[in-house]
């Protein structure tokens, strides 16, 4: 009989096999990529489009003609394209992102075929109908509006300027008045220079003619490829940023710097450091800042790995009267973790987690995808994520020490804050 006062052996887990993803070409030059998986009933494709921020001057050209490719086509309406999608029982996503966007379909694969026709005139005709896109600017700015009385919205955005200047496209602030001027004509203009160049990644249960059907649906057109423009990051000179409004009740608080993406030699050492400072449950600032002091829900940090950049942040909500103290405490983890050994019980913990997690987030063939896709656009490949295991597991206390006392140096940082009004 199984005595439950006991607890379960633990395992390390030391491998975490990830299947291939393969590659092949369309006629017109197109690559695809996929990963095909007859345990599945249900397919994903993604046609990623390197039209994110840092290929416009005004993001809202990006996320208005993506999303009015969901308004309709030259054959349906808006409603009826959304009765089509919603009768072969598939969901439509369209995002907007800094470097890329992605239009993706979610359908069962016995459909693959009706799903790649609306796909394709999706993206080869869209209606671009006047009075949707008045009632689609309508929506931005609503969505808008009500993000900019968002104290967690505002700070966020209010680093990102910070950290890389107002006219970096990871930097740039949007507006209501920069919605509004997007005129309909520009936006098909953008469509038409940026649209075409995309690159499909298919996963879950393919039809054996796959590739046919592909072509047939996007391999004829001609494709007009994008260059990549170069930025050039300008950091604001004050250290601090502040914004302060009567009706907010709270504080939101981001703590940053520019760092580097997953293509750095310290990426691996740093992302350990990184869990355990503030990337988990248990963290330092968790156990600080929530547990002991009671300031807040929840801390965390975070390195985000963009295509051109990477930058590190730490963010959290308290009430007004904590912000200073809170503030402090942050600092003084990241000089303990300068001057003190981190415990070998307390990096095990946080080693084990990371591989927990890392074999939790590749179990079907839409997350692997979702890696692949990571890796694949910041000139990487899949042996990333194969010595991932390893790399975590060879991180040392020294090795966390150095990175602390390489990349957070506290007179690095940039700080910003939503909150009330100091009285």
């Amino acid at each position: 009989m199984l005595d439950r006062t006991i607890a379960p052996g633990f395992k390390p887990i030391k491998k975490v096999t990830i299947p291939q993803v393969d590659s092949s070409s369309l006629s017109n030059g197109r690559k695809v990529f996929f990963l095909n998986d007859s345990a599945v009933e249900v397919f994903k494709i993604d046609l990623v489009i390197p039209c994110g921020s840092w290929f416009a001057e005004n993001y809202n050209l990006i996320s208005l003609a993506l999303k009015i490719l969901n308004e309709g086509t030259t054959h349906r309406n808006a409603h009826q394209l959304a009765e089509s999608i919603d009768f072969i029982g598939s969901f439509a996503e369209f995002s907007p992102g800094f470097d890329q966007s992605t239009i993706s379909f979610y359908g069962l694969s016995r459909f693959f075929d009706k799903n790649l026709a609306l796909l394709s005139e999706v993206i080869s005709s869209p209606s671009f109908d006047e009075q949707q896109f008045e009632t689609l600017k309508k929506k931005e700015v609503q969505r808008l509006k009500l993000n900019l009385e968002k104290s967690s919205y505002l700070s966020s955005v209010a680093l990102r300027s910070s950290l890389f200047g107002l006219d970096h496209p990871y930097g740039k602030n949007n507006s209501v008045d920069k919605i509004e001027a997007v005129r309909l004509t520009e936006v098909q203009a953008f469509f038409a220079s940026n649209f075409s160049d995309f690159d499909i990644m298919l996963s879950g249960k393919l039809p054996n003619d796959f590739i046919e059907i592909l072509e047939l649906n996007f391999g004829k057109n001609p494709i007009k490829r994008v260059a990549l423009p170069e930025h050039q990051v300008t950091n604001t000179v004050g250290r601090l940023n502040e914004i302060r409004k009567p009706a907010f009740v709270q504080s939101s608080i981001k703590i940053g710097k520019v760092l580097f993406n997953r293509t750095h030699p310290d990426y691996m050492k740093f992302t350990v450091t990184n869990e355990l400072f503030g990337g988990f449950f248990g963290s330092r600032l968790m156990k600080n800042i929530r547990e002991e002091k009671g300031f807040t829900y929840g801390i965390h940090s975070h390195l985000y790995s963009l295509n051109q950049e990477g930058y590190f942040s730490i963010g959290t909500d308290v009430n007004g009267e904590n912000e200073q103290a809170t503030i402090d405490e942050i600092f003084k983890e990241i000089v303990k973790l300068q001057q003190e050994p981190v415990g070998e019980n307390e990096l095990e913990t946080v080693k084990n987690y990371m591989a927990g997690s890392f074999a939790g987030s590749v179990n079907s063939p839409f997350a692997i995808m979702e890696k692949f896709k990571v890796v694949y656009f910041q000139g990487m490949d899949m042996s990333f994520y194969e010595q991932y295991l390893n790399s975590v597991y060879k991180v040392t206390s020294e090795d966390i020490m150095q990175m602390v006392n390489t990349h957070l140096q506290p007179d690095s940082f940039y700080t910003c804050i939503a909150g009330p009004e100091k009285s």
